[in-house]
């Protein structure tokens, strides 16, 4: 009986010290290309809190340094015209805000706001192929390329479409670089848009690889990852450029951001 007792303490300090080495190797392991063995022990790790990855997982590891944004021209008179046609008529303050027919169009510090309570364009929302040429239009009208965006979220909900085009830069995401559309039957009711444009890179150094960020994220249990994507974010609030990350995204919807040289979670506000 006491030999009993004695071998399942055994087997559970042996399980303990398991798990214990198991994490230091994923902790030390160089921060270059991870190998077979090292992506297989994550993979047991992240098996063993029922998480499934239910995408490609990126194989990217080059050296990164952070972005810095240079000034974004923000032709006032060609937004308001696109957004709201001739005769928008201001405030009449320091604030510029423009109102016509229902439609109010802010553009702030390298932002643009355009609200419309009663669109007039027919869409089928189903149909994305034509969502997208009638978002394009939009690229278009306001001077900027839409092949510079890609589209990073797209959802129906509530008879209307949420749609996110996010920015790239060399391949990667500007993640602060963004569209936002809501769309509706009858057209486009919302859309927040943030300029930007890199004006140069500094401070280069060696990022963790995608595997290295899941063997060190604390994923809740029982998540299903849809999407693990690197790019450029802003970490701390009142920093000039924005730094090195990866997002993972959820089934659920949910954002975890990471510092790719640390592997630390950003917190978002």
């Amino acid at each position: 009986m006491e030999w009993s007792k004695a071998k399942s303490i055994l087997i559970f300090l042996f399980a303990i010290l398991n798990i214990f080495l198991l994490f230091s190797i994923l902790r030390t392991e160089s921060l270059s290309r991870p190998g077979a063995d090292y992506v297989k022990q994550v993979e047991n790790l992240l098996e063993s809190r029922n998480i499934r990855i239910e995408c490609r997982v990126p194989s990217y590891s080059a050296d990164s340094g952070s972005v810095v944004y240079g000034d974004v021209g923000i032709d006032e008179g060609r937004i308001a015209e696109y957004f709201l046609g001739l005769g928008a008529a201001g405030t009449g303050d320091d604030e510029k805000v423009w109102h016509k027919e229902g439609k109010e169009l802010e553009i702030g510090n390298n932002i643009i706001v355009f609200k419309d309570s009663s669109p007039d364009t027919s869409i089928d929302i189903r149909d994305r192929d034509a969502v997208s040429r009638e978002l394009t239009k939009v690229f278009q009208g306001l001077g900027m390329n839409e092949k510079d965006y890609v589209p990073d979220i797209w959802q129906e909900q509530d008879g209307r479409l949420y749609v996110r085009y996010v920015k790239k830069y060399k391949s990667h995401l500007l993640f602060g670089v963004y569209a936002d559309f809501i769309v509706a039957p009858n057209g486009i009711e919302y859309a927040v848009i943030v300029p930007g444009e890199v004006n140069h890179t500094l401070a280069e150094s060696e990022i963790l690889s995608a595997w290295h960020i899941l063997a060190l994220s604390k994923i809740p249990e029982n998540s299903v990852i849809t999407d693990i994507s690197f790019g450029y974010k802003r970490i701390n609030e009142g920093e000039l450029y924005d730094s090195p990350v990866w997002r993972i995204r959820l089934s659920d919807g949910a954002e975890l951001f990471y510092n790719a040289y640390t592997g630390e979670e950003i917190t978002t506000g």
